[in-house]
């Protein structure tokens, strides 16, 4: 199947791990999986004691969990673009 060079995941953040799992069947070894919103307006960073921002958002929890899941992924190598909200760029081993 493997066919498409680059496949870019912006859409409801709760699916996001299952749009990633689909993506790497879809890109051929050597395309790129693009991922956006990975810094989510910062809400995705660890929390201190006096921070406001809630953690418990679903679609933060989402996204955090991914970015955790695609750092340990040995199946792509990771570029992260710090423009805009964040981007993450895949290449598919």
């Amino acid at each position: 199947m493997n066919s498409f060079t680059m496949a870019f995941i912006d859409a409801d953040k709760a699916n996001y791990d299952t749009y990633y799992e689909q993506c790497l069947k879809l890109v051929r070894p050597g395309g790129v999986v693009v991922v956006d919103n990975v810094l989510w307006h910062g809400k995705v960073l660890p929390l201190d004691s006096g921070d406001k921002r809630s953690s418990d958002d679903p679609d933060t929890n989402a996204i955090r969990a991914l970015n955790k899941k695609i750092l340990a992924d040995e199946r792509v190598s990771v570029s992260m673009l710090g423009i805009a909200d964040g981007v993450y760029l895949c290449r598919k081993i």
